[in-house]
Formats: structure tokens, C-alpha cells, sequence
């Protein structure tokens, strides 16, 4: 509906906005805390957009982004040897019988 015929409809019928419902006194509203602005978990600069989540979890600015930067926690060995280890099953071959 264009912006003219609402504006039509919301004269001809008095009708503003849905009514709103309560919620019962059995139920419970959980209210959504309200979320601060993303700070580098390291030197707690505003980073916004351009914030890179490392693989330990944390928020980080461009300076600290680097794994050496901020001391991660996460272990790169073990995860590349995994990968690795999926990647490449081990073949193995049957025997063959000597002539």
C-alpha cells in the first residue's frame, strides 16, 4: 500500500497502529539487555565493523588481529594437524601374493 492510499485508509477507518496486548501476568518478558558498543578485548578501543573475531573467541582491532598480538589461547598445532588428518586418509593397499 502506497504512502497516499494509507494515508486515505488510516482517515476513512481511524485506525493508527494495532492494539497492543499485554502480555498475562503468568508469563514472563525477558527484556533484551542492551548491548555496549564491541571493544577490542585487548586494548578495549572502539572497533565497530571492523573488528576481527579470532579463533580463541575474542573481539580484536586491526593491531591486535594477529595471534602473536594478543596472546591467543588457541592452538593452531592441533587444529592444522586434525585438518590435515581428515584430508588425507591413509590408503592402504592389499598384498599381493609371491609368485
Amino acid at each position: 500500500m502506497c504512502s497516499k492510499c494509507y494515508d486515505e485508509f488510516s482517515r476513512n477507518s481511524n485506525v493508527l497502529a494495532p492494539p497492543v496486548v499485554a502480555p498475562s501476568s503468568g508469563e514472563t518478558v525477558e527484556a533484551k539487555a542492551k548491548e555496549g558498543p564491541s571493544r577490542c578485548s585487548t586494548c578495549r578501543k572502539r572497533v565497530g565493523l571492523t573488528g576481527f573475531t579470532c579463533r580463541c573467541g575474542n573481539l580484536f582491532c586491526s593491531v591486535h588481529r594477529y595471534s602473536d598480538e594478543h596472546g591467543c589461547s588457541f592452538d593452531y598445532r592441533s587444529a592444522a594437524q586434525t585438518a590435515i588428518a581428515k584430508a588425507n586418509p591413509v590408503v592402504k593397499a592389499k598384498k599381493l601374493d609371491k609368485i
